[in-house]
């Protein structure tokens, strides 16, 4: 009995190879966690499509990219954002204000009135993408641009016309000195302050317009309900989201993997474009039923605005930007209006 239950040598023999293939074999590779970084509403447009990247590039990747959000850095301002990408964050969501720092041109876009509907937006986008990825392509890897609404005049007293903003003190970025020098060349009062400094400025008297977004003022309609009356019915100038990362931080996924998550990041800022615009429509109805006036254009207005940016085109505005992004956004536009 003692011998039957021996085991055989051919047995032991098997047993081994076994385990030799298994301490072998490779130990499966730890996934890339990619640390991103953005200053945004929670439950904005922004906020959930970020939540649905993250999940996409799970999906895309077969779990082999992970995307987190510190919560350190969700209230950091964007050039605090900017410094630790320097830091040890991967990536960031930055806007017009943040994108500037690193490419200052961008803020040719906030040029009022320059800039006038979706079509343009898009075409002055897809221009200004390869200037953006040559200037910063040292650094960082530009991956994904998406429309993030509009920028609008609100205003104690209706703005119609550029020599309107005249009579106006205006709350302005300190950040955005461009803007604020064409503002001033229109006789402008300029006060500076960021959005956070906004509403004190505002009960204080100290101010009298801002050049923000609508979804912005929606969420302090109680707030500043008769105190800001007015918004104008003209766009002023559209503001962006760009999706940026380190390029070391972004060569360490396989290159097999990364025009997956390109897609993804495409098809996500398509609908957070989508989303913006539907927020800022269902904003702007809110206000106007609980009494924001919305006065209408005269006809000639536009012209007015357009005379404006031309008689400042050689001068104040060349001074500011390059050669190289005003030709690409005149190119845009015109070929964006002639297919109209």
């Amino acid at each position: 009995m003692a011998a039957s239950s021996a085991r055989s040598p051919s047995a032991f023999a098997g047993l081994a190879l076994a385990l030799g293939l298994l301490a072998a074999a490779p130990a499966a590779a730890a996934p890339i966690a990619l640390k991103m970084a953005a200053n945004v509403p929670v439950n904005s447009p922004w906020d959930l499509g970020l939540k649905r990247l993250a999940a996409d590039f799970d999906r895309a990747s077969g779990g082999q990219v992970k995307l987190t959000f510190p919560q350190s850095v969700r209230v950091a301002s964007e050039s605090d954002i900017i410094q630790k990408m320097r830091l040890g964050i991967d990536g960031a969501l930055l806007t017009t204000i943040g994108l500037a720092e690193l490419y200052p041109d961008s803020l040719a876009l906030s040029l009022p009135s320059l800039v006038r509907s979706d079509a343009e937006f898009d075409a002055v986008l897809e221009a200004m993408t390869p200037l953006v990825r040559k200037s910063i392509g040292d650094r960082y890897e530009l991956l994904a641009f998406s429309r993030g609404g509009w920028i609008r005049t609100f205003s104690r007293q209706p703005i119609v016309y550029p020599e309107d903003l005249a009579r106006m003190r205006v709350s302005v970025d300190p950040v955005d000195e461009k803007v604020t020098r064409l503002l001033q060349s229109l006789g402008a009062r300029t006060v500076k302050g960021d959005l956070g400094a906004f509403l004190l400025q505002l009960n204080s008297n100290a101010v009298d317009s801002i050049l923000v977004s609508p979804v912005y003022v929606a969420s302090l309609w109680s707030q500043v309900r008769g105190k800001l009356a007015y918004m104008s019915s003209f766009r002023v100038s559209p503001f962006i989201g760009a999706v940026v990362f380190n390029k070391s931080s972004w060569a360490k996924i396989p290159a097999d993997i990364r025009p997956k998550l390109e897609a993804v990041l495409l098809e996500n800022a398509a609908r957070i474009s989508a989303d913006s615009a539907k927020l800022e429509e269902d904003a702007i109805a809110a206000m106007r039923r609980d009494g924001l006036a919305l006065p209408q254009a005269p006809a000639d207005a536009p012209k007015r605005w357009d005379a404006m940016i031309t008689s400042r085109r050689d001068g104040l505005i060349a001074e500011m930007f390059s050669d190289e992004i005003l030709g690409a956004i005149d190119a845009a536009l015109a070929k964006a209006r002639a297919a109209r």
